[in-house]
């Protein structure tokens, strides 16, 4: 049986109010169109529904079983409309991304400052991961979106969007290093404080390196970018990182000039082609665009 749904809505009206003049003040349609729905979901389902009497319009009682069926699926779809616009009105939802806490500090906080006094009721949930690790938590639907720095990762159904362009570059204390380094090659003579070789960022800069002939031998290898600034800020040697986020956490660390030579890295926007966006997602992806360009 495939019964029109909006039959099933005018029954429940005229069930509630017992008087089709009523139903059809409530619907916005003629007492004629009523009666002709009531006969045609009669004829349908193979019963009658009402009875006629001076009180108006009497339930049988099929008709009394089936309007306390009708009530509750109608007001569960009620309840389910009234939800669903509340999340199209940003009244409800989350936004679930991947990202390190650097990318966090440097791409996105402005946009979630803003989105949440804008949205207060939208919970913002961040994963701090391995880039792999973040990918394959899209692929799996568990996250809308993730923000990471350029690699080498490719995977069908990921689309890739260059969103940011961020320099990395040498950083040193001004109080124990001098910036009379001449050309990369002379980075060597250094001690230098970089991250483990698992880093992306480390990858990159061993790959320019390479491109120069140069093989770096680091004094110490540290996990965090954190770590590199603090370390770097205490004099232990010169170091590699993001250099936007030096000047944000320690001001008066100075950028090697030889920086200029060294290539600007992608920051990279991921989503899942196969999963359309949350309604909260899609706002916070258009927030950041605008913030960002």
């Amino acid at each position: 049986m495939n019964v029109d749904l909006e039959l099933y809505r005018i029954f429940y009206v005229v069930a509630k109010s017992k008087n089709m003049t009523r139903a059809g003040e409530e619907l916005f349609i003629s007492q004629p169109a009523i009666s002709q729905a009531i006969k045609k979901l009669e004829t349908e389902l193979g019963g009658t529904l009402f009875l006629r009497s001076n009180k108006g319009m009497e339930l049988t009682e099929e008709g009394k079983m089936f309007y306390s069926y009708i009530k509750d699926a109608l007001e569960l779809i009620n309840n389910a409309e009234a939800e669903f616009t509340s999340f199209k009105d940003l009244d409800k939802g989350e936004v679930k991304i991947g990202i390190s806490t650097t990318l966090t500090k440097l791409v996105l906080m402005d946009t979630i400052k803003e989105f949440h006094k804008n949205y207060p009721n939208i919970d913002i949930k961040i994963t701090n991961e391995l880039t792999s690790n973040l990918i394959e938590n899209l692929k799996r639907g568990k996250l809308d979106f993730v923000i990471y720095n350029e690699s080498d990762i490719k995977e069908i159904g990921i689309e890739l969007k260059v969103i940011k362009k961020l320099k990395e570059g040498f950083i040193y204390n001004p109080y124990f290093y001098k910036d009379d380094i001449k050309s990369i090659k002379d980075i060597i003579n250094y001690p230098l404080i970089l991250q483990k070789n698992e880093s992306n960022s480390r990858k990159r800069l061993d790959n320019y390196c390479l491109s120069n002939g140069i093989i770096l031998k680091p004094k110490m290898e540290v996990v965090s970018q954190d770590l590199i600034l603090e370390f770097t800020n205490a004099g232990l040697g010169i170091g590699y990182t993001l250099v936007d986020l030096a000047k944000i956490k320690y001001p008066e660390l100075k950028e090697l000039s030889i920086n200029k030579e060294i290539p600007r890295v992608d920051i990279i926007l991921a989503t899942n082609k196969g999963i359309n966006l949350t309604f909260a997602a899609k706002k916070f992806l258009n927030n950041l665009n605008s913030d960002l360009y």
